[in-house]
């Protein structure tokens, strides 16, 4: 395990938390939050790195194959089930509203997004292939769970990974472009192309650290990092249709030089501490959790508190805002904790 880089994937982990909330502050009303979304990608490029450094030596047979992706399905899958099931009692909650109060809801239950075949898609773990539906992170999972299984038939039936891997990255990279010039049937196609891209870029990426490992000057990981930073803020005026293209290079540059950082360097050291590498270990739980809990929190505030929404944002008086944040963090991490703890180890 690289300590840095799981201090990142929770770190990143709460943008994604932030992104979705939606209360008018200064911090939430930033570029970084309001492009939080593109941190999905850096979380894809980080799986490839992390799953080829534990995993490309070690499928060797068909055996091999199917307990990798047995431990995948149980890494995934057990807290994918139960934040649908919570998001199947949300609908069953509009309908019990419209029925039984003078309320009406936003969208109709079971319909659009969250409709029958959706649900379907979502138990056999393929709604991300042509969208997102129910628990909206999880589209992430489903393209992610696939691609696992694609990197261990390359790493088992072919010695020649390198170039299956920049073959991968091609293809994306058409599937991109053909995107862009206006073939609307790809529209869809675009979350498994990203998850694809960006997970052999760090695949590839892996195989770099592999062969030219060394020490880097924490400086030139620091200007890796603000520049990562950087571009998620001004991603929407610097790359336009192509941030899911330059981000990922950017990010799979930046997890390489964090990977290289001396042990004994001040850098390492602050990525290194175990509270933040700790956010990272339940990571998994804040990104699968936050958005069921978002749908309780804007209720509660909406016609309990009577909080008024501005283009989407809670708006509090005065600092309000900032301490419901802080709150909703906390319990989004502390419930992630439990998750961990006491249902996620249980599948291990």
């Amino acid at each position: 395990m690289i300590l840095p880089l799981e201090t990142f994937r929770g770190i990143f982990a709460l943008i994604i938390v932030l992104h979705h909330l939606k209360i008018d502050t200064f911090v939430q009303k930033s570029n970084l939050i309001i492009n939080g979304g593109l941190v999905v990608d850096f979380f894809f490029v980080l799986s490839g790195f992390v799953i080829s450094l534990n995993y490309i030596e070690k499928i060797n047979s068909k055996i091999d194959l199917i307990n990798f992706q047995k431990k995948r399905f149980l890494r995934l899958y057990p807290l994918h089930l139960l934040t649908l099931l919570v998001f199947i009692l949300i609908e069953i909650i509009k309908i019990i509203v419209e029925n039984y109060t003078n309320l009406q809801t936003t969208y109709a239950p079971f319909t659009g997004f969250n409709n029958f075949y959706s649900l379907i898609a979502n138990i056999f773990l393929l709604h991300g292939w042509y969208g997102w539906s129910f628990n909206l992170p999880s589209w992430s999972i489903s393209t992610e769970f696939y691609t696992y299984f694609i990197f261990a038939l390359v790493v088992l039936n072919t010695r020649y990974k390198l170039s299956i891997f920049i073959l991968l990255i091609l293809l994306s990279l058409l599937l991109f472009y053909l995107n862009n010039i206006g073939f609307a049937n790809l529209d869809n196609f675009i979350y498994p192309t990203r998850c694809i891209y960006s997970f052999f870029l760090g695949s590839l990426v892996y195989l770099i650290y592999e062969k030219f490992k060394k020490n880097i000057s924490q400086f030139y990981s620091l200007i890796m990092i603000i520049l990562c930073i950087l571009l998620i803020y001004f991603s929407d005026y610097l790359i336009l249709n192509n941030k899911y293209i330059f981000a990922p290079l950017l990010f799979g540059l930046t997890i390489l030089f964090i990977s290289c950082l001396k042990n004994n360097s001040i850098l390492y050291r602050i990525l290194s501490n175990r509270y933040t590498v700790y956010l990272g270990t339940i990571s998994y739980g804040v990104y699968m959790i936050h958005f069921g809990l978002v749908w309780f929190f804007r209720q509660f505030c909406r016609f309990v508190l009577n909080i008024p929404e501005n283009d989407n944002y809670l708006v509090f008086n005065s600092y309000i805002g900032e301490i419901f944040t802080i709150i909703f963090v906390l319990l989004v991490i502390y419930l992630s904790h439990l998750s961990f703890k006491y249902f996620e180890n249980k599948f291990k």
